[in-house]
């Protein structure tokens, strides 16, 4: 039906995100500003100063003021990323703030290119600055963040757990045992439980995305079905020989999967939830990081994604429905209604296709978007994803008659 309402077409969309963004990143290389206020978004290190840095830690506790500071660039991928050490006056240091900070910005006009496309400028200065103080998770603990929307520019200020935790973080190389991947479900439960159809989740623009929205926000930037055969060329030596051909059928699935995840009981989503997202302690306790793509959900997408691309493929096979059950029992205990074995288990088949195109995107990647991960990391989880698919008839379960 014609409603008489005009929309851009995704050309005209990027075309419009690239002038935008790309006019404001301009402007900063010329002016060079400093940040000296709390409502200031500093996006590089030669923006930070200490009157900043006393703004944003000290502001709670009077006295307490930044002495002194230094800062070190760490990488660039779909997010800049630098640490910060900092120490304080008597006032702060009695009061024990951080001293040790890890930064998350959106630095070039392509990162808030494909972040401000995607909706996911505000997710994680959202996350923690109003939910993550509410769980008892393995998690970094937040400090600051901050978005400036018409320039795109965006910060998360959260704890460095590399120095005050000793974590590493995890590729599709790393062994995870059934006890390890256990202990990550046991958190994901917890964040599900919490928030489980909770009304709060109304109240959080960041969180009003859902898989179906993220994503489709996402293929229109990034154009996801091209890219993603793109993908399919570069991995194919990982990909099963009976995947391979079913290419236009798996997209249209993802879609119906996509439309499932944001029906029934939706509670608070990761959102990205894959292993290289995950670090260990040096008590060897796993964790998520990166909680950027928070939104809300069906619960099977988070847990289908971090059982598909955190273990080896001989054991999912062996261990998937034990650690569903274990999951669903967590769930339980931490106030979420759990579904039957039966329909969780329909569930948790059904969501199995993002981690499928979501890396084919990664690695078919064009010459405008950042590189997201390492090829050797996506090529990895392809091959966990793809044989997933295939040994859970995933394509079948899609396109089930059965209720979600």
């Amino acid at each position: 039906m014609d409603t008489g309402a005009r929309t851009d077409s995704p050309g005209l969309v990027v075309a419009k995100g690239i002038l935008r963004y790309g006019g404001h990143a301009l402007r900063e290389q010329l002016t060079r500003r400093r940040a000296t206020r709390l409502t200031d978004v500093p996006v590089r290190t030669r923006e930070v100063t200490r009157e900043w840095l006393t703004a944003v830690l000290c502001g709670e506790h009077v006295g307490a003021a930044v002495e002194s500071y230094g800062l070190e660039d760490v990488s660039n991928g779909t997010s800049s990323r630098w640490r910060a050490t900092v120490t304080y006056n008597d006032a702060g240091r009695d009061a024990g703030l951080p001293t040790a900070l890890f930064a998350k910005t959106s630095r070039s006009w392509t990162q808030r290119l494909l972040l401000g496309m995607a909706d996911v400028l505000t997710g994680e200065p959202g996350f923690y600055t109003h939910l993550r103080p509410r769980l008892e998770i393995e998690a970094p603990h937040g400090y600051h963040g901050a978005v400036d929307p018409a320039s795109g520019r965006s910060i998360a200020l959260m704890e460095d757990i590399v120095a005050t935790r000793g974590a590493t973080f995890c590729t599709p190389q790393t062994p995870i045992s059934l006890e390890e991947m256990k202990g990550l479900l046991a958190d994901m439960a917890v964040w599900h439980g919490r928030y489980w159809n909770d009304v709060e989740l109304d109240h959080h623009s960041f969180l009003r995305k859902t898989p179906e929205t993220f994503i489709g926000n996402l293929a229109k930037f990034a154009g996801l079905e091209k890219r993603g055969m793109v993908g399919v060329q570069r991995a194919k030596a990982v990909i099963p020989d009976a995947v391979l051909p079913l290419y236009e059928d798996l997209y249209r699935a993802l879609w119906r999967s996509l439309e499932l995840a944001g029906q029934g009981p939706l509670t608070l989503l990761h959102g990205d939830s894959h292993i290289g997202n995950v670090y260990k302690t040096r008590s060897g306790r796993l964790g998520f990081g990166d909680w950027q793509v928070v939104m809300r959900g069906s619960w099977a997408y988070d847990v289908s994604y971090i059982i598909a691309t955190g273990l080896a493929v001989e054991d999912r096979r062996a261990w998937e429905r034990d650690l569903l059950a274990f999951y669903l029992e967590r769930l339980g205990a931490a106030g979420g209604a759990a579904p039957d074995f039966e329909a969780a288990w329909l569930a948790y088949r059904r969501q199995m296709l993002w981690s499928y195109f979501g890396w084919l995107l990664s690695i078919g990647r064009s010459a405008i978007q950042p590189k997201f991960q390492p090829d050797a990391i996506s090529l990895g989880i392809l091959e966990r994803a793809s044989n997933a698919i295939l040994d859970l008839d995933t394509l079948g379960a899609v396109n089930s008659s059965k209720p979600a």
